[in-house]
């Protein structure tokens, strides 16, 4: 627990599961006096981009519970089992293009950010886009998710017409419009497949009537386009780096998926992807090293005290997933090689209780823990799978054991600066 200064606003960063519990205990209890609130940066901007609507920034216990159980509905285990044909169908349609390119400099960040986004249209909405609109679609989303990083977006002020200015927002303006039209579809055709279509047709089991507005859909929509398509591709991409590094690693992936072939077939389902023990010690593993930077950002309504130390009312707590996962007393090395990706990345410590990492929380924790946490584990696990069947490749940077890793600085998540160029051959 440690103190700073962001902007002049007093910071106080948490780390560590224990500590980040006591803090996020106190969630939604204003009525203790010791309770914490979400807080919008940049609430006036930043809202109109997100939503105010969504689950992610409701303040309220019974709304955002009630918004949590209806966007869930889209999140079960049976509704992402419907999902996993789509997926791996995006899946080998990157892949197959990237087979295509042998021989030739091909950019790994742009294959994993591809799929991630077609899973979007294609799962997640449920879109039937011409050909000719898939690169409109997928730009429409780059350009909306940079405004994460756009300082204008922050002003504590509005800024009139920032929705129509800015990239960002035009951006938005495409993508709500094409839920909009989906939204429309279903009203005439009815219930489909899509994730769209399960939160948009969600009932509260309690009453049977109570559903999200349609404002609260859309809002939810696009949190579950931005988390899908970060966090996996992102992560996706230093897979990849890891793997290339690590080439016994990927052996053991493909072994093991020789395996799941001969017992399942080709095609790949939830039990499959269940069975794939060693490809989730891996994407674990990657999240363990390379999570969210920092995390998330509380406002404290009442002084909560965290490991023995108060943190005042109107004070600003972060929960600090990176440093957690530093910090974890079943990895940590004190010269810090547990987080390097040379020497601390070992999928292998997943597969003992004795080895396992204690604090691993790369999905947040507490009640606003990322509802997206099983599409995105989904959508890693079934590329991965593809890759390691179909695919062997060679970084075209090498890296020698000396040379320093360099990271992109304008990302959510951790990417490699080259973004993974690489020449790859089919198997």
């Amino acid at each position: 627990v440690w103190k700073t200064y962001s902007f002049g606003i007093p910071l106080v960063s948490v780390s560590g599961v224990e500590h980040v519990k006591t803090l996020l205990k106190h969630e939604f209890q204003p009525e203790d006096d010791r309770g914490i609130g979400t807080f919008l940066l940049g609430a006036k901007n930043f809202g109109d981009l997100f939503g105010q609507e969504g689950i992610l920034y409701e303040p309220d216990a019974e709304k955002h519970a009630l918004l949590r159980k209806l966007v869930g509905a889209a999140m079960t285990p049976a509704a992402i089992a419907e999902a996993i044909p789509s997926i791996q169908d995006a899946a080998n349609v990157q892949i197959e293009e990237l087979l295509k390119t042998q021989g030739e400099v091909t950019e790994m960040e742009k294959v994993f950010s591809d799929f991630t986004l077609d899973v979007a249209w294609k799962q997640v909405l449920g879109l039937d886009l011409e050909e000719s609109e898939i690169p409109r679609f997928r730009r429409a989303v780059q350009e909306w998710t940079v405004g994460v990083m756009n300082p204008m977006f922050i002003l504590p002020f509005r800024i009139p017409g920032l929705m129509t200015i800015t990239k960002t927002g035009r951006a938005r303006q495409y993508l709500v419009s094409k839920v909009e039209e989906k939204l429309a579809y279903l009203d005439e055709h009815g219930p489909d497949s899509s994730t769209l279509s399960k939160l948009y047709f969600a009932r509260d089991e309690g009453d049977g009537k109570t559903k999200l507005t349609r404002t609260q859909v859309i809002h939810n929509a696009l949190l579950l386009i931005f988390a899908g398509t970060e966090t996996s591709a992102s992560t996706l991409t230093c897979a990849s780096l890891f793997l290339a590094l690590h080439p016994e690693v990927f052996q053991k992936i493909r072994e093991e998926q020789k395996d799941i072939v001969i017992r399942y077939g080709e095609d790949l389902s939830a039990e499959c992807l269940e069975s794939c023990v060693y490809l989730d010690s891996v994407i674990k593993e990657t999240l363990r090293i390379k999570p969210l930077e920092s995390g998330e950002l509380r406002k404290v309504d009442g002084s909560v005290e965290v490991d023995g130390k108060q943190i005042p009312k109107g004070w600003f707590a972060l929960f600090n997933i990176k440093q957690t996962h530093v910090n974890d007393p079943a990895t940590y090395q004190e010269d810090g090689s547990h987080m390097d990706i040379r020497e601390g990345f070992q999928p292998e410590r997943w597969l003992d209780e004795t080895t396992k990492p204690q604090a691993w929380m790369p999905f947040g924790a507490g009640r606003r823990r990322c509802i997206g946490e099983r599409l995105g584990m989904t959508e890693m696990k079934v590329f991965l799978s593809m890759l390691a069947r179909k695919v062997d490749y060679d970084l075209v940077n090498k890296i020698g054991p000396d040379d320093p890793f360099l990271w992109k600085t304008n990302t959510v998540l951790a990417r490699p600066l080259d973004g993974v160029k690489v020449r790859a051959r089919a198997l």
